[in-house]
């Protein structure tokens, strides 16, 4: 079977489930690009202190790289519950701040830090440029950081980073031209997400990319960030960055959440709902799966299907003449059914 070159981009709790999804595939070549622009929690704390990009996605993104049997990767993400300046940060955050003290690249920081664990794929910062996420909500407000957007509670009209169009990491946008899929992966729309695809050059070479592009939604809104929003309306804020009709296939979850999720505020939080009218009007196939995992009482993608979706779609795309996604109605949905 032929190796699959796979570009995961996103950032947030998503892109690992994705990448952990995927980590185990032999015939998987896989590339994370991961955004760099959180100002909060213990990134925020080192970014401010040595002038250098968030890395907590980074290090989450590194450890579901590593598969799930790896204690160096658990060790990684033991947080500091006190001590002195320690409390809240993320040992592997201090692991990988020190390596970029120690090169002065956030580039081989990552690099070393991969060899420290069983890494299965590489993971790539979408930019070395320290930047702050900011957002101009539709009220005429502004913010600056990713953390005070979510908090501000308003309806977003866009964002951007400062400085504008940072420059992409190197092996970034070499890692676009050279993927079969790209898949955009589940996370906080706004602040995980699109972030990435402002960096200088990646929105123009997903476009130019001959690879399958592939949107995952997230499974439920977020508060004060996508209130009310429906799948068409996170296939049309990415569409605001990318254009239309570079977006074939927008995925779905089709399962409710189990009762008691400790994920869903009451009034807050909802489903994301599939309709598949209005993806298909915005150019895109929607696929609708269960990808709901039921080993934990959050709400999140089941690894393990979201992963085997992910391959069937790009393989179906590489050879048409399997048809693995076959149950196609008339407004052009695909269904997939995964035990």
């Amino acid at each position: 079977m032929n190796t699959l070159n796979i570009v995961g981009i996103g950032g947030g709790t998503g892109l690992p489930m994705l990448l952990a999804g995927l980590a185990d595939d032999t015939a998987v070549d896989l590339s994370a690009i991961v955004t760099v622009s959180d100002n909060g929690g213990s990134s925020g704390r080192l970014s401010e202190s040595f002038a250098m990009p968030a890395v907590g996605d980074l290090r989450n993104c590194l450890v579901a790289l590593s598969g799930s049997d790896s204690r160096l990767a658990d060790i990684f993400q033991y947080r500091f519950a006190a001590g002195g300046g320690l409390e809240g940060h993320a040992l592997g955050n201090l692991i990988v701040a020190a390596l970029f003290l120690k090169t002065g690249s956030l580039m081989q920081a990552i690099e070393l830090a991969s060899q420290l664990l069983p890494i299965r794929g590489r993971a790539l910062a979408a930019t070395e440029t320290p930047s702050t996420l900011c957002a101009a909500f539709e009220d005429g407000t502004t913010v600056r950081g990713e953390s005070h957007i979510t908090a501000a509670g308003r309806a977003i009209a866009r964002v951007w980073l400062e400085p504008h169009c940072p420059p992409a990491c190197p092996g970034v946008l070499e890692a676009i031209r050279a993927a079969d899929a790209i898949v955009l992966a589940p996370g906080s729309l706004y602040t995980s997400l699109i972030p990435n695809l402002l960096v200088a050059g990646v929105a123009d070479a997903i476009r130019r990319s001959a690879a399958v592009k592939i949107l995952v939604c997230n499974l439920m809104t977020q508060p004060g960030e996508t209130d009310g929003f429906s799948a068409s309306d996170h296939l049309r804020v990415v569409e605001q960055s990318l254009g239309r009709n570079v977006v074939e296939f927008c995925v779905v979850n089709s399962a409710l959440p189990q009762q008691g999720a400790t994920d869903v505020k009451t009034g807050a939080a909802e489903p994301v709902a599939c309709d598949l009218v209005r993806i298909r009007s915005l150019g895109a196939i929607p696929v609708m799966a269960d990808l709901l995992t039921r080993k934990c009482d959050k709400i999140r993608h089941n690894p393990a299907r979201l992963g085997r979706l992910i391959v069937r779609i790009a393989r179906e795309r590489a050879m048409p003449a399997v048809h693995s996604l076959h149950l196609k109605d008339s407004y052009g949905v695909v269904s997939e059914c995964l035990n």
